[in-house]
Formats: structure tokens, C-alpha cells, sequence
């Protein structure tokens, strides 16, 4: 896992810690509207907490293309990296 990889998941964790605690350490691969729970709003949330922790805008169509934690921080490492592949999960 590159240093983006895993700052990014750490932030991604983190905000879900913010917005549902109880679902910080879901499966990667864990849908966040079905696992986690996540509703609309919920969803904003996360992003919002992310985009601050990581000093970084994420478009609307990279929230419409994740689904799970991973495609998240896959979605957000590109972004970071200029559109470069964000390495292995």
C-alpha cells in the first residue's frame, strides 16, 4: 500500500469513525449504504469529513462511482495522484 493508498484509507476510517462509529472498520469491499447504513445526508457527511481531513474538493462523480470503502479511496487516490492508478487495495 502506497503512503496516498494509506493515508487516504486512514482518512476515509476516520470519518466514518465521525459519522457512525460502529462502522469505522467495516470490510473494504462492505457496501456503505447497505453495511454501514449510510443514508444521503450520512453520505455528504462522510465526504465533507474526508475532503477536510485530506485538504482535498472530491466531485459528485466520484461519489456516484463508490460504492464500497475501496472504490472510495480508489477514486480519491486518483484524484490526489492527478489521475494516476492508486496501486492495490
Amino acid at each position: 500500500m502506497t503512503d496516498t493508498t494509506a493515508r487516504v484509507e486512514a482518512a476515509i476510517r476516520a470519518a466514518l469513525g465521525t459519522i457512525k462509529p460502529a462502522s469505522a472498520d467495516i470490510d473494504g469491499d462492505a457496501d456503505l449504504a447497505l453495511v454501514a447504513g449510510l443514508d444521503s445526508v450520512e453520505v455528504m457527511d462522510l465526504v465533507m469529513e474526508i475532503e477536510d481531513r485530506l485538504d482535498v474538493s472530491i466531485p459528485v462523480e466520484s461519489l456516484a462511482e463508490a460504492s464500497t470503502v475501496n472504490q472510495l479511496r480508489t477514486g480519491i487516490c486518483r484524484l490526489i495522484d492527478g489521475g494516476a492508478p492508486a496501486g492495490p487495495a
